[in-house]
């Protein structure tokens, strides 16, 4: 082989080499481009990801902070309405132990007329008009089908459904 050819052969391999030097630079630049690229993307996507489970996880907190209220106002409510229910029965007790008294209050007697004259006022168009003393105080008037109950424990309980309201005010 002459110079020449060695001189031909050697540059040869010399630009092959330089080519394969430059695909090969190509291809480590492109493939750093595309790992580049894959972490930018994975960066988002986990960016993406964290946003979203963060929402949820807020929007969740607001449920059970939400649910925590209104459970808090139930039991609230319920305090309440058992406390006036206590106070309201304690009221209602103490009126009817109090009106149980009545029959050694002097002024019972009179009471007693009062009552007995109001029955005869509204029964007396029904015919004639039989008082007869109740178990607990008071008295219950009859003409014919109609009567009318005074005891005391009826009076009490008609007091009450008439201040139903008011009582209900107490609480406004």
């Amino acid at each position: 082989m002459g110079r020449d050819a060695r001189v031909t052969l050697a540059a040869v391999r010399r630009a092959a080499l330089e080519r394969n030097k430059a695909k090969a630079e190509a291809i480590r630049r492109a493939a750093r481009r595309r790992a580049e690229q894959i972490t930018e993307d994975g960066r988002a996507e986990a960016a993406g990801l964290v946003a979203a489970r963060l929402a949820v996880a807020e929007a969740l907190a607001d449920l059970h902070e939400r649910e925590c209220f209104a459970q808090a106002r139930a039991e609230a409510r319920a305090t309440v309405l058992g406390a006036q229910s206590t106070v309201l029965s304690e009221a209602v007790a103490a009126v009817r132990a109090a009106v149980a008294q009545l029959p050694g209050d002097p002024r019972y007697e009179q009471l007693l007329h009062l009552l007995a004259a109001d029955a005869r006022a509204r029964l007396a168009p029904g015919g004639t008009v039989s008082i007869t003393p109740a178990g607990e105080g008071g008295l219950v008037a009859r003409a014919g089908s109609l009567s009318i109950d005074y005891s005391l424990p009826a009076q009490v309980d008609r007091m009450l459904d008439a201040m139903a309201s008011e009582l209900q005010g107490l609480w406004q």
